[in-house]
């Protein structure tokens, strides 16, 4: 018989609970084997530390950057390719990591290598304008905004500088210059148009106000580069005319002023009577016919009619005639050339004397003189026998004049009673000559207008105007 014999009892080799160490650590009994066995393994191999984010560059001057543009944008010169890669570089990386003492250092190399050199003060100006050195910005650029008043790059940052300092107008002139070429510059334009204009006019003023007249001569040449056609322009064009005494200026004005404020009868009165003193007569002549349409009944405008028509009859006098009339201040011979061509019973009339005046024997208008001295009308120094006709001609002594005119050739004057008794400015006064509220101003010298105005109201009271 074959013997029984038992199979050999299997022992568990040491690699085989390794092998069963997946099944096991299924088991719920077994979480704590794990936490040893991951401290275990957490000990033998440390974590690397993390990792420290590092900055990154900060972009400069956000707000700035639309006027930082590249420093050689619309530069009429010219820059060798290695100048232009550095000053490229150099902007670049100030804008975009905020390299402002590289920017600063290119700069300065490059302004010593060639002190002329625009574009590098242009980027040490872009760096003064991002840090906010305003001022210094400004006073940078002024001298390359004169030499290139169209140069991009610069004068964006002088305009951008400018308007932090407070100085509106520059800030405007220098975006204006360039606006066709830059957007923002054109934006820039339009925003500060207004205010630059109410404050160049307030300078304007108050240079007036002083006297100042080149200064106010300089803000006006401003005005009309900026605005020619605008009120405030022709405002201010007006204001200089009048402070000097320009009526042809003030005339050129007034006609532009009018045309915008047609329903503005002071402006169209002004218009009509400049027109008659210094521009066409028969214009403000059909003015005035309008206007007195318009009023019938008022008696100021009848007047001023009348006054039109007696200037336009005087556009048929011989032209030294009406140029005597223009002037703004008037001599003893213009005056006496006025009363000569103004009333006929001056031109006509018959002498009564005949005294002589040594100082008149080559005068151009020396039958004029004669003529008004030897009727009475203007005195001769009667020790030297001078006429003095380059002296200027009074207030008082016109008033005087027109006095003996009326007593010569007016009939039943009753004005005139006791003239002998009183002074110029009292007859004239009571005559009419002056209106009660018009100042005498006898020792004031005399306009060509004033003297033709008063002579007009002395023919009226002879029944000739």
């Amino acid at each position: 018989m074959p013997s029984l014999r038992f199979p050999p009892r299997r022992t568990t080799r040491p690699d085989a609970a390794w092998r069963r160490l997946p099944a096991l650590l299924a088991l719920p009994a077994l979480p704590l084997i794990v936490a040893v066995l991951g401290a275990c393994g957490s000990a033998a191999r440390p974590a690397p530390p993390p990792e420290v984010p590092r900055p990154q560059p900060q972009p400069f001057a956000v707000q700035e950057q639309p006027f930082l543009v590249d420093p050689l944008t619309g530069y009429p010169g010219q820059v060798d390719p290695e100048r232009q890669d550095r000053i490229r570089a150099a902007h670049r990386a100030l804008l975009a990591a905020s390299d402002r003492d590289g920017a600063l250092e290119t700069a300065d190399e490059l302004l010593r290598e060639d002190p002329s050199l625009a574009p590098a003060q242009v980027l040490a100006a872009q760096v003064e304008l991002g840090e906010g050195s305003f001022a210094k910005a400004v006073e940078r650029l002024l001298p390359v905004s004169d030499a290139m008043p169209q140069y991009v790059a610069s004068q964006l940052v002088l305009g951008r500088a400018a308007e932090h300092v407070g100085d509106i107008p520059l800030a405007y002139s220098a975006y204006r210059e360039i606006a066709p070429r830059n957007q923002r510059a054109f934006q820039k334009v339009g925003e500060l148009h207004p205010r630059a204009l109410e404050i160049v006019s307030n300078r304007l003023q108050e240079a007036l106000r002083q006297s100042r007249w080149d200064e106010a001569e300089k803000l006006l040449s401003l005005l009309r580069s900026w605005a020619p056609s605008e009120a405030r322009t022709l405002e201010g064009a007006r204001a200089l005319a009048v402070s000097r005494g320009d009526r042809v200026a003030e005339l050129a004005a007034v006609k532009e002023l009018s045309a915008q404020r047609p329903g503005e009868r002071a402006l169209t009165e002004r218009r009509a009577e400049l027109e008659l003193a210094v521009g066409d007569p028969g214009t403000g002549m059909q003015i005035f016919q309008d206007l007195a349409a318009e009023n019938p009944r008022d008696p100021e405008l009848a007047e001023k009619l009348a006054a039109a028509k007696f200037r336009w009859r005087m556009s048929l006098l011989p032209g030294d005639v009406q140029d005597v009339a223009s002037k703004p201040e008037l001599t003893r011979a213009d005056f006496a050339v006025l009363l000569y061509w103004l009333v006929p019973n001056v031109r006509y009339g018959r002498p009564t004397a005949g005294r002589i005046a040594t100082d008149v024997l080559e005068h151009p208008h020396q039958e004029e003189i004669v003529r008004v001295v030897n009727l009475g009308l203007m005195d001769v120094d009667s020790t030297l026998h001078r006429f003095s006709p380059g002296a200027p001609a009074r207030r008082s002594m016109a008033l005087r004049s027109l006095a003996l005119v009326l007593s010569r050739f007016g009939q039943k004057l009753t004005c005139l009673g006791g003239a002998a008794g009183r002074g110029p400015c009292e007859t004239a006064t009571s005559c009419g000559l002056l209106s009660p509220e018009e100042e005498c101003r006898g020792a004031a010298t005399l306009a060509g207008g004033e003297a033709v105005e008063l002579i007009r109201r002395t023919l009226k009271l002879l029944g000739g105007a």
